[in-house]
């Protein structure tokens, strides 16, 4: 998938607020490449801007002297609701950071310092969800154009109940035709949805069902007497005990001299659970990473620091002379180790390999790494010539090592074969080993799957697609394909 700007296309427009001088300047020098860059040292000054140019994407430093960043964030969003907003912190509480997605539309939250090629991604990422929101709303409307055309249609063959019973049964859409605040039809698809046999139906027992297990759907038709009305969410609890999440939409129309309602229901269920397991997804791999490197610093940089406090404690001390020149070695030697440790750290944060040399030399590095504490082979063979794009190769950098770590903690595999690829405009990756295998649907539907159905979440936010095979004593293959 190329990202790169087209030379007549024109740039996305951003904006930075930050009352720190330094840190608009460096922004705008980093970013001003791939997007036009507008920066504002206050929030009033931001506001501005927003009413003058055609901004796609708002970062705002949360710690400011006029207001904070969600405080401004809150104040222009029922003005700019389709504005994509992200915050820039060096301290986050996870409570208000969730309470702030969910409540007052803040896309992201971003850690001081930021990285580079991070960023780039997220603001990318921040783009694509723009455009997608922009694109709804023109969906919205061509669908509102649809149903404006198919409710003139309906009310051309009122008179013919026949025709009107086909149509009404046929669709995979629930509905529900209510005349006088009373139930008169309910089609096979309304019925599945609410769990009940279309075999032992009557409006009676419709309505008491319904009165009882889903009094939003009436309240909703009764209080949305007239058209085009916004979409309304529902969930209830199925005699199953399984929870359904409903979009009610309704259409006045008049029947036989009569004003009617026909309430559609469409179950969104697959959709929003598919939504709460990307979020769970995003917020695991974010807690992941943060105690992971805590673990490190705290279980090696941390001993070797407190190793040398010591040392240079004792060589301040006049009263101890004895072995001064043994205690400078070892201070110098656990100076060299802490110097170590932290190239270690900020490798596994960003590796300098991948950044100066590609995708292919940094997985090499990384398994050369390897086989010096596990018997474990890696191959890894490339047809590419060219660099691709740093976010595409920090991407698959990450998900390859999580591939690499994953076969070596769960399928203790000998070998390890990685294949990088170009086809015309496809990047093709193919990872397998020769080690346990395992159920791939069965994992994937665990908790323990959650590590696999981030990678493909983050494999298809830019386009692509990752397909994972396994048998169980066999071993495992991936392929992913970007465009």
């Amino acid at each position: 998938m190329d990202l790169e700007k087209k030379p007549n296309q024109r740039k996305d427009t951003v904006l930075y607020v930050d009352d720190d001088e330094f840190n608009l300047v460096l922004f705008e020098t980093f970013m001003k490449e791939e997007y036009h860059v507008l920066t504002a040292s206050s929030s009033s000054a931001g506001y501005k801007l927003i009413k003058e140019h055609s901004v796609k994407v708002l970062i705002s430093d949360q710690r400011m002297p006029d207001e904070t960043g969600l405080e401004f964030i809150e104040r222009i969003t029922p003005e700019y609701p389709d504005l994509v907003k992200i915050i820039f912190t060096a301290h986050i509480d996870h409570t208000t950071a969730i309470k702030a997605i969910n409540q007052r539309g803040v896309y992201r939250y971003v850690m001081k310092p930021w990285n580079f090629q991070e960023m780039q991604q997220t603001l990318q990422n921040a783009i694509s969800e723009f455009d997608l929101r922009a694109e709804n709303k023109n969906l919205i409307q061509q669908l509102k154009s649809k149903n404006a055309v198919l409710e003139k249609a309906y009310l051309q063959i009122k008179e013919s109940e026949k025709k009107f019973t086909g149509i009404f049964q046929a669709s995979s859409d629930g509905m529900l035709l209510l005349k006088q605040d009373k139930i008169v039809e309910a089609n096979n698809a309304f019925l599945n949805i609410a769990g009940l046999d279309s075999n032992d139906f009557s409006r009676e027992k419709l309505r008491s069902f319904i009165e009882k297990e889903m009094p939003g759907i009436l309240k909703y038709a009764t209080e949305n007497n007239s058209n085009n009305q916004s979409a309304f969410e529902y969930d209830f609890i199925t005699s199953s005990q399984e929870r359904k999440y409903l979009e009610l939409n309704n259409r006045i129309f008049d029947l036989a001299g009569e004003k009617a309602i026909l309430v559609i229901v469409r179950d969104v269920s697959e959709r929003r659970m598919m939504e709460q397991r990307i979020m769970e997804a995003i917020f695991r791999t974010q807690e992941e990473s943060q105690g992971r490197y805590a673990q490190e610093l705290h279980d090696g940089l941390g001993p070797v620091l407190s190793t040398l406090k010591m040392y240079i404690e004792w060589m301040g001390n006049d009263k101890n002379t004895v072995n001064k020149e043994l205690i400078s070695r070892n201070a110098i030697h656990a100076v060299d180790e802490a110097i170590n440790q932290a190239k270690e750290i900020a490798n596994n944060l960003s590796p300098h390999v991948l950044q100066r040399f590609g995708l292919v030399n940094a997985l090499k590095n990384h398994a050369d790494r390897i086989k010096e504490t596990h018997n474990i082979t890696i191959s890894i063979q490339s047809k590419i010539t060219d660099r691709l794009l740093p976010n595409i190769e920090v991407m698959f950098y990450r998900i390859l090592l999580e591939c690499i770590n994953n076969s070596i903690k769960h399928a203790k595999p000998d070998s390890i074969a990685i294949q990088v690829d170009k086809q015309f405009q496809k990047i093709l990756v193919t990872y397998t080993d020769n080690g346990k295998g395992f159920d791939v649907d069965k994992t994937l539907s665990e908790t323990k799957g959650m590590g696999l159905f981030n990678m493909q979440n983050r494999i298809k936010l830019i386009g692509g697609e990752m397909i994972i095979r396994s048998v169980i004593g066999r071993g495992t293959r991936i392929d992913i394909t970007l465009i």
